[in-house]
């Protein structure tokens, strides 16, 4: 499938690039002939300007009479056509001049035999030339003649044909210099999209996967439930409980599922507004203590701010702490402590997580906040873990324009600092080493 979309985007690159080529290649060839065809009008302007002078008795210089041999030629031509001046012998039927008698001076491109194309200048002569004038030598010309000066084209028509053949050329390897590397980035353009694919198709697999045992419950005990129609429901509430239990499950799942969906999606809905960090924390940690005594841990909460006001969406806030301290409680054993630090550090209010607890090994670090993914798969649906708590953290997280990162040491704990941009802080900022001082060793209230 790849390929075949590799394919299309070499084809599209190849049409596109065909077609800019093709009209720069245009534009100068019709631009360079028509400057040559210009600067050859020109010419031939001021040659006619120079043979009126001549004929007027001013002088110039000599027109040569030695036979036309390519180039700029002169003749002059009488009311009826007849040859009045061809010092360079040229054939006048070979050129078919136009017969028109206008007095209006006009350029024309025709072909001399034997000489391949000319432009000629035709101008009018409204006067006899005067006797004895380089023109005199089969007398003077008759009023209403025509002054004829040539210019072959034989030598514009060769840089044009080379021009051509350099544009061919040059368009040509230009577009397979183009195809390779349309080829190379069409390549490096779909690897995030292959890896896009790849983790969507493993984020449907492992979501089949953890549908499949709550559903294979569910089917097993709705079985049962169907052999004992005739029993009353009392007989059968371990089967309920069971079923109830799964399809909390289901829900829970499906609901974290719909959240990472939409977070992908960018349609996150979030109801922002200004929340005071503090008083939040402290009421979530409030709420969570009794869990974490239950657990013999010990849960402080520290800020040295009275007041660290952002905006945000206090209930999705609530979640992100939620996951994180879910997290910190079941992987820390009896007799640890968990410690809750907000700090503000320039524009940024900066909540650190930090437990005592086993620790995470340095190999699992790089895909702890991939979906579904558990350091200690034994332990992930046993405890009610989904696997997805940290991927929706840091998608809630990311969706306020934060940044979320966790830090692990076997043995020694793990601590995650959550970073929310606080456009309402005004007051002056820690610094980062005071930050991170007060995460590890934090001096506050016990909640």
């Amino acid at each position: 499938m790849f390929a075949r979309v590799r394919w299309h985007l070499v084809g599209w690159n190849f049409l596109v690039l065909a077609l800019i080529l093709s009209l720069i290649g245009g534009s100068i060839y019709v631009s360079l002939s028509r400057s040559l065809m210009m600067t050859i009008d020109t010419t031939l302007i001021h040659r006619s300007e120079e043979a009126r002078g001549r004929m007027g008795g001013r002088g110039g210089p000599p027109i040569t009479d030695d036979g036309y041999r390519g180039g700029d030629f002169t003749l002059v031509l009488g009311r009826g056509g007849d040859v009045l001046f061809n010092p360079q012998q040229v054939d006048p039927a070979t050129l078919h001049l136009p017969t028109t008698t206008d007095n209006t001076p006009r350029f024309v491109t025709t072909t001399l035999s034997g000489n391949g194309p000319v432009r000629l200048y035709l101008r009018p002569l409204p006067v006899p030339a005067p006797s004895g004038t380089p023109f005199g030598t089969r007398g003077s010309a008759e009023s209403g003649g025509t002054l004829v000066i040539g210019e072959s084209l034989t030598t514009t028509q060769q840089t044009l044909h080379h021009l051509l053949v350099v544009l061919l050329v040059s368009g040509i390897a230009a577009i397979l210099l183009a195809l390779g590397g349309a080829w190379f980035l069409a390549g490096r353009a779909l690897v995030p999209i292959q890896q896009s694919f790849a983790r969507q198709r493993e984020f449907v697999a492992d979501a089949a996967h953890e549908l499949r045992t709550p559903l294979t419950v569910l089917r097993s005990a709705t079985d049962l439930l169907s052999q004992h129609l005739d029993e009353p429901l009392a007989t059968n509430a371990a089967l309920l409980d069971d079923v109830r239990q799964e399809i909390a499950w289901m829900q829970r799942l499906t609901d974290e599922l719909l959240t990472v969906a939409r977070g992908d999606g960018g349609a996150l809905d979030l109801a922002t507004g200004e929340v005071d960090l503090p008083l939040l924390i402290a009421a979530m940690v409030a709420r969570v203590t009794p869990l974490a005594r239950r657990h013999a841990l010990e849960l402080t909460f520290a800020c040295a701010e009275p007041s660290l006001p952002v905006e945000a969406d206090p209930d999705r806030i609530e979640q992100i702490l939620r996951i994180v301290l879910d997290n910190a409680i079941r992987h820390t054993p009896a007799g640890g402590t968990i410690t809750v630090h907000l700090a503000r550090q320039g524009r940024e209010a900066v909540l650190a997580v930090r437990d005592t607890g086993e620790g995470i090994a340095p190999e699992h670090l790089p895909r702890i906040f991939d979906r579904f993914y558990r350091a200690d798969s034994a332990r992930g649906r046993a405890e009610g873990n989904t696997g997805l708590g940290l991927a929706i953290a840091r998608t809630l997280v990311e969706a306020h324009g934060g940044t979320i990162r966790l830090t692990s040491t076997p043995g020694a704990g793990t601590t995650v600092t959550i970073r929310l941009p606080a456009p309402l802080i005004h007051a002056p900022a820690v610094t980062a080493e005071q930050t991170e001082e007060r995460a590890v060793s934090p001096q506050g209230s016990k909640v």
